[in-house]
């Protein structure tokens, strides 16, 4: 008895339920006799269904005959095992957990206890962070190249500026270098920009005050590429409030809006920049700051390569707008999405993550 009221089976029982653990008995004939609650959900099954099945049936199919014995032998050797194992569910889906198991006395034999611990999301997290110190070592690679091609381009250029100066049988094709020159510098020049970009410094801002700061060199963009700006901000949404970088996320709205305004290229009519708040469906996000122009559009297949750098439809333009725009968002834990149809405009939605810190951290409980 524990306190004189709860029997000691009880009180095991009740803690094995709400440990936050999955946790199974197997019987000395390598049964499942006990499942707990967690057991359950992790491996998304009733314990009823779990408690006909085999130790070994936890396991992937090609793990069952040779790993799931050994561990059974080493356990039962009175030894203990832990280790990373790749377990299926009856459904069929499978999830990497960190298996713990040790013997214990049952019965005139050896039974287990196995606890199990889903690392999913922990081998998530390891992947983007292996993914952001990949990314770091392209940065430098990259960052190194156009170091090394500089150097011959400006030689190039500065030759082909003292020829174009000289009496020569050919002087297009001097103008021709020169132009061909002027560009790799703009993309160096650009590509440098790209890869020195500082990483944002995320703070919880008023979207209203964010639209406000956005709002005077938006409309100066739009003025000076022949456009006109037109805001809407709802009444609803005037108390929200998003992680941002604020300086980061100008910079990120405006090379969208240039790229809206060029997208009316060779058009005569009125220029249109239509840019509003919305709230988003997603739960993610505490808004989105939308773009929308009235040009031809982007034509289907072109829809999927709008972000990849030095992209571009138009002539003598460097084509990172978009590319530049979608790696500040996603520095800021946000994102961009680009919607256009051909005769009907393209919509472009910048992404804005809500606080994350939980509620028991930001208001007290009444």
């Amino acid at each position: 008895m524990v306190n004189n009221q709860v029997p000691q089976s009880q009180l095991i029982k009740n803690i094995l339920e709400f440990l936050n653990t999955a946790i199974f008995v197997i019987d000395f004939h390598d049964r499942i006799v006990l499942a707990n609650k967690k057991a359950s959900h992790m491996f998304r099954a009733s314990r009823e269904e779990l408690e006909t099945c085999q130790m070994p049936d936890l396991f992937v199919v090609e793990d069952r005959e040779v790993l799931a014995a050994n561990i059974l032998k080493i356990v039962r050797g009175k030894d203990e095992f832990e280790g990373e194992i790749m377990f299926q569910r009856p459904d069929g889906t499978t999830f990497l957990g960190f298996l713990s198991a040790s013997a214990w006395p049952w019965n005139n034999g050896m039974g287990i206890v196995l606890t199990i611990h889903d690392m999913t999301k922990l081998k998530n997290l390891e992947n983007e962070a292996k993914k952001s110190e990949h990314m770091a070592f392209l940065g430098r690679m990259l960052d190194d190249i156009s170091h090394q091609i500089r150097n011959p381009v400006l030689a190039i250029g500065g030759f082909a500026r003292r020829l174009a100066k000289m009496d020569v049988p050919r002087p297009d094709y001097i103008r021709i270098i020169l132009e061909e020159t002027a560009y790799l510098e703009l993309i160096l020049n650009t590509l440098t920009d790209f890869l020195k970009m500082a990483r944002p410094r995320l703070r919880l801002i008023s979207v209203r005050e964010l639209f406000e700061k956005v709002k005077p060199d938006l409309q100066r963009t739009a003025g000076e590429h022949g456009a006109r700006i037109v805001f809407s901000f709802p009444a609803f949404m005037e108390d929200d409030k998003a992680l941002a970088d604020p300086d980061a996320f100008a910079q990120a709205i405006e090379m969208v809006v240039i790229n809206a305004c060029e997208a009316y290229e060779n058009s005569d009519g009125e220029k249109v920049i239509d840019v509003w708040l919305e709230k988003p469906e997603d739960e993610r996000w505490a808004c989105a700051f939308c773009i929308r122009d009235q040009s031809l559009g982007i034509r289907p297949n072109l829809l999927p390569i709008v972000f990849s750098p030095f992209f571009t439809t138009k002539t003598g333009h460097k084509g990172m707008g978009l590319t530049f725009a979608k790696r500040i968002q996603e520095e800021q834990i946000g994102d961009l999405a680009i919607e256009s149809e051909m005769g009907q405009g393209t919509t472009v939605r910048l992404f804005l993550h809500k606080d994350r810190r939980s509620s028991l951290r930001t208001q007290k409980i009444p």
